[in-house]
């Protein structure tokens, strides 16, 4: 399992210092999270490019603007190839809780609807998992799946699935990102410039994720840190 990745950000201020306390993330999810990418002509073998690499590039650049003085974040990413919503779960103490994280990043469920699992299962397995989250702590941030290309088939269930999602998160307060909204064309696709085998993300997809998470949930986080610091 990958070691805690630490980013810490010391900016002066003439005025005064504003202290923040330590985040720790853990990303938790499929062959996404882990950010796989198909070998193809520019790269032979394959490559991984996980969302939470180009998080933490976001956060190098971001934070200062924002003028905090001190800040320490850590990513964990334990993303998993192949993995279900229903191994999520199974994994969830020992993969996320034992890591004693701040937030949980759950993004997971295409590969269920490929094994045509109900949605309604699919959901209850999420479920499970920002219950556990919560009882343990940790708080969880949902994210909607992202769409494919050349599967037009599985393209309704996935719509069908993230609205279940959003529905759930508005009814039990819980942070989501849209990364189905941020990614997909006028016909709920995912769009070519995001992808790299109709799955799979694109280093551009990837990077887009990262983009999303932040500005939709990480970015709100800490502006109410910096407020509760003042």
């Amino acid at each position: 399992m990958k070691q805690w990745i630490k980013l810490y950000f010391q900016v002066s201020h003439s005025s005064q210092c504003l202290m923040i306390d330590k985040i720790k993330f853990v990303a938790l999810g499929d062959s996404l999270t882990f950010g796989f990418q198909s070998p193809n002509i520019f790269l032979p073998g394959g490559e991984e490019f996980p969302y939470t690499q180009f998080l933490e590039t976001i956060l190098v650049s971001e934070l200062p603007k924002k003028g905090l003085s001190r800040v320490e974040a850590y990513f964990r990413n334990v993303g998993m190839l192949g993995d279900t919503t229903r191994s999520m779960l199974q994994r969830f103490d020992a993969h996320v809780a034992a890591l004693e994280p701040d937030y949980v990043i759950v993004w997971g469920g295409i590969n269920d609807l490929f094994m045509l699992q109900s949605v309604d299962s699919i959901l209850d397995n999420l479920k499970q998992i920002y219950r556990k989250a919560r009882e343990a702590d940790v708080e969880p941030i949902a994210c909607t799946i992202t769409s494919v290309t050349g599967n037009d088939h599985i393209v309704p269930r996935i719509v069908e699935f993230n609205d279940m999602i959003r529905r759930l998160c508005e009814e039990q307060g819980i942070l989501i990102a849209d990364l189905f909204a941020a990614t997909s064309d006028e016909n709920a696709r995912l769009m070519e410039t995001f992808s790299s085998d109709g799955v799979h993300l694109s280093s551009a997809g990837y990077r887009k994720i990262a983009y999303t998470i932040y500005y939709e949930v990480i970015e709100p986080i800490l502006d109410n840190l910096e407020k509760a610091g003042n």
